[in-house]
């Protein structure tokens, strides 16, 4: 990739009419002032993608220069959420996970890429969750080219079986749980940013009033992480800092009797430096059935194109190319999850992703009907939606405040956020 040129703090300031806001941004790109034959993308990604758009160059004769993230996901919010306010001009493709997908989507920030081949032609192949996804954010605003989820694993050694239900699960927790040896029999990532996450499976699983949070369901799913802690104590106090590396040294370390993860949790467990867990001790599944669903979430990474790009058009070439159904199954064969079915299928695709070989369930089993990060995604207030979930996740895993305390204080701040639609 060719060297960018530099953009001073000040000058991207008053391009962007941002000064009041600087203090939040303490970190820029080298973004070009690109001229009409190139084009700027921002986004995390391995060099991979570098090859990527040089192949993207040579087809539509449109340099691209990429530019990375920052690495703490709190100034990416912020960036993002900065650039979407004030219109800055000078991002022309953003590589945009599902909450600053929602960002951009609902508040107008993003175009509706409902019109490109790119999408039409691969539609009927997409899969369902994505469509619900457009559905509910009544547009296409972005061209996925991962989609993961966010599987139940366990530790056959300890929990034998896949938990059917609810009641099942506690019955394995606690079967599994020896509290003297450190061995617990449910650690969900409820630390480092992922305490939403945990709440949100709850709330999907009671089929709670997701408009409203002020029904018994959400009651129910409040009570239900509470319980884990303090009354089935299967769940240790500790869960509020065990993030994604800690739950899969904890599972490996045959701590852990069930946990749930991303779809990469699967490889990282059984590639543990010595390793208690392997392929034929490590189960998986869907989540036990809860008094509404069984549903996983799902996840993904996907092209977007802001409004403010002065440079729509050849955007949206690049986007043609990019969005290919022969470029979507090169990103596939680096070792990322589609979101095309038929890939599932792929016997060159399945040999780079080993947790599509799996059976019993299959992939396209474990996603079905899984669901994204609803209401946040799907509202406009995303930033604050999600820090207000994940403060709801953390204050019931530590016991910071009790069911009815949190109960309250979930439909107070709900209401806060929302009046600001």
């Amino acid at each position: 990739m060719s060297k960018v040129k530099a953009i001073s703090r000040r000058a991207f300031l008053k391009g962007a009419g941002a000064v009041a806001a600087s203090s939040l941004l303490p970190h820029f790109p080298n973004i070009v002032r690109a001229d009409n034959h190139e084009i700027n993308i921002i986004g995390w990604g391995s060099d991979f993608f570098d090859g990527l758009f040089e192949g993207a160059t040579e087809a539509t004769g449109i340099k691209i220069n990429r530019e990375g993230l920052p690495s703490r996901w709190s100034d990416v919010m912020q960036k993002f959420t900065l650039w979407g306010q004030t219109g800055y001009s000078h991002v022309d493709i953003m590589m945009t996970d599902d909450l600053l997908a929602g960002m951009y989507g609902m508040n107008g920030w993003a175009l509706d890429l409902s019109d490109l081949n790119a999408y039409n032609d691969n539609s009927e192949d997409i899969t369902g969750p994505v469509h619900q996804l457009d559905s509910a954010m009544g547009g296409v605003f972005r061209l996925f080219y991962f989609m993961g989820a966010t599987p139940f694993f366990y530790n056959t050694d300890l929990a034998p079986e896949h938990p059917s239900t609810w009641e099942d699960f506690v019955s394995a927790g606690l079967a599994a749980t020896d509290q003297e040896a450190g061995v617990w029999g449910w650690r969900p990532l409820g630390g480092q940013g992922h305490a939403f996450n945990t709440m949100l499976l709850a709330l999907h699983h009671t089929g709670a009033d997701l408009e409203t949070l002020n029904d018994d369901a959400t009651r129910a799913a409040l009570q239900w992480m509470y319980d884990w802690v303090n009354d089935y104590e299967i769940t240790p106090p500790s869960t509020i800092n065990e993030g994604w590396s800690e739950v899969i040294g904890l599972m490996a370390g045959g701590k852990a009797g069930m946990v749930w993860g991303y779809e990469g949790m699967h490889n990282s467990i059984i590639s543990t430096v010595d390793t208690s867990v392997t392929e034929d001790n490590l189960g998986w599944g869907r989540f036990p059935m809860g008094p509404a669903n069984d549903s996983l979430l799902t996840h993904g990474w996907g092209y977007s194109i802001p409004t403010a790009s002065s440079k729509h058009e050849q955007a949206r070439e690049v986007l043609e190319y990019l969005g290919h159904y022969d470029q979507l199954r090169t990103v596939a064969l680096n070792n990322v999850v589609p979101g095309l079915k038929s890939l599932f299928e792929d016997e060159e695709v399945i040999a780079q992703i080993p947790i599509l070989s799996l059976t019993g369930p299959s992939w396209g089993e474990i996603t079905e009907g899984a669901q994204f990060r609803y209401p946040i995604v799907n509202h406009r207030q995303v930033s604050q939606l999600w820090s207000m979930f994940d403060q709801l996740g953390e204050m019931i895993l530590s016991g910071e405040r009790n069911v009815d305390e949190a109960f309250q204080w979930a439909q107070d701040e709900y209401t806060i956020i929302r009046l600001a639609y």
